[in-house]
């Protein structure tokens, strides 16, 4: 196990210096990290959960910066359900098992690239493993302990684990409600403390509505005119997701492990430990489709990748242990030697085209990191480097939480907080003149609501109205950005910073 965990450490390493982030919620941890120390951890965003963040904040209170804080945290829950993912498949499937599970669990990109930055979810991935490791020794107490912890840093944690629940309070096949309400417990309390802690500081209980409302709103089901039209697309994204999506992050071989590993687990060739496991990995893989079937975003949308992350080390080891089975099945059908040869041939093969697979998707997201979000890191860098702090800005997503993330004097608006009626240049000019706005960062993105206060902003070059002339410096066309520079009456007499060399943009 500890072999796996420090190589683990070092491919994580080695990603996070050329690991860009998945996109702005990366980012925005850190502001949100800040925050929460800052706030002297009473203050906590109701959609994200308070677990990760209070974490990261104790951590940032020692060490002083945001980025190592919330990286070391995500980096250690990462290694524990890896070291946690190993230990157990090893317990429960064998060691040749565990060696295979271990080794794919290294470089599956998403539990190696998520660890390897400042999101939430590796950290979740270690109390659900954790839970699973509690209830494999029937101390349910502490599984239902560490299930209340992993429903504090993703609130769907509560439906993903119902299946263990009741898995683990069946030791011999006849219910026990003592060792149900010994799971539950736990459980039920971390929920009623979040949803007393909501109503108090957010003046309202229902802690989910915002999250699942989001999702519902921007999935493709908002376009579906009819209820059974409705079904029927869910029940597509749940299939796209179960097979090409799963198989291309998961390895195509590893794919067809896991299903045959669920089904015989779930069946009992493993025993009680085997159904367990199964329980686990079933309950995530559940949510997972569920949430695909519910807010049926585009199969290919990366939201995706972020939810499968905490499936991953449930779900490897039964790939593992699956194609092993096949191998021993292929083995017994020949005879002797050829039999033994022909089932190592198997393992070597289906270990290899599925690190293939693992590797080429790394490099896919890491490129995709590369050009889409490393341009905005470096735009922030330059802002700090380069525009003085007396500068009023326009910024938002990345450059404006990589910002955030430590104290400073800036004056920053956001999109949502731009105080004009959308598409209204006369008051979006006037509002810029009288703010003394200094640049504009203008997204191509409706979410970010750019496009909808000022869709005239949208061609790019220079755009004048009345004494204000913004006039385009840098832009990215894969994400969809544009910088602008800010003239007029306010700003006559002022030094201005040079533009940055960042992306496409008109001379200054």
């Amino acid at each position: 196990m500890l072999g796996f965990v420090l190589a683990g450490l070092a491919w994580r390493l080695f990603l996070m210096g050329r690991y860009a982030g998945w996109e702005e919620s990366d980012y925005g941890n850190l502001a949100m990290v800040r925050g929460v120390l800052d706030g002297g951890f009473r203050h906590y965003d109701m959609n994200h959960m308070p677990g990760y963040y209070a974490l990261a904040a104790a951590a940032l209170a020692v060490v002083g910066d945001a980025v190592v804080a919330a990286r070391a945290v995500s980096l250690a829950g990462g290694l524990a359900a890896l070291g946690l993912a190993v230990a157990l498949a090893d317990r429960v499937f064998g060691r040749s098992a565990a060696l295979l599970a271990g080794l794919l669990l290294v470089f599956q990109p998403e539990f190696a690239l998520y660890a390897a930055s400042s999101l939430r979810e590796p950290v979740y991935a270690a109390f659900v493993v954790g839970a699973l490791a509690a209830a494999l020794t029937d101390r349910a107490l502490l599984a239902g302990a560490l299930a209340g912890a992993a429903f504090l840093v993703r609130f769907d944690a509560a439906l993903a684990l119902a299946p263990l629940a009741l898995v683990q309070a069946m030791p011999g096949g006849r219910p026990s409600p003592r060792r149900l309400l010994a799971f539950l417990a736990p459980l039920a309390l971390a929920i009623a403390g979040w949803a007393a802690y909501t109503w108090w500081d957010h003046g309202t209980a229902r802690f989910w509505s915002h999250s699942v409302q989001v999702n519902l709103e921007t999935g493709l089901g908002a376009e579906a005119s009819t209820p059974a039209g409705w079904v029927r697309d869910g029940l597509g994204v749940a299939a796209a997701l179960a097979g090409p999506v799963l198989g291309r992050h998961l390895g195509w071989p590893a794919w067809a492990g896991a299903w045959l590993g669920l089904g015989l687990a779930a069946l009992g060739a493993w025993g009680a430990a085997g159904r367990r496991f199964a329980a686990l990995a079933g309950g995530l893989l559940g949510v997972w489709l569920g949430m695909g079937f519910v807010a049926q975003h585009e199969p290919g949308h990366n939201l995706y990748w972020k939810w499968l992350c905490p499936v991953v080390p449930a779900l490897v080891p039964l790939a593992a242990a699956g194609l092993l089975a096949a191998a021993g099945a292929l083995a017994r059908r020949l005879p002797g030697a050829r039999g033994r040869r022909a089932a190592a041939a198997l393992v070597v093969v289906a270990a290899a085209g599925t690190l293939a697979g693992q590797l080429a998707e790394t490099r896919r997201q890491v490129a995709r990191s590369d050009a889409w979000y490393r341009p905005q890191l470096e735009l922030a860098r330059w802002i700090e480097d380069r525009v003085p702090e007396d500068v009023p800005l326009l910024v938002d997503n990345i450059p404006a939480c990589w910002i955030d993330r430590r104290p400073h004097e800036r004056a920053m608006t956001s999109w949502f907080d731009v105080p004009v009626p959308p598409g209204d240049a006369d008051a979006f000019a006037d509002w810029l003149d009288r703010a003394r706005i200094g640049w504009v960062l203008w997204f191509r993105e409706d979410w970010t609501q750019a496009p909808k206060v000022a869709p005239f902003l949208a061609g790019g070059g220079t755009w004048t109205h009345g004494r204000v002339r913004l006039v385009e410096v840098a832009r990215e066309d894969g994400y969809g950005w544009i910088l602008y520079r800010v003239d007029g009456p306010a700003w006559e007499g002022r030094t201005r910073a040079p533009p940055p060399r960042i992306g496409r943009g008109a001379d200054p």
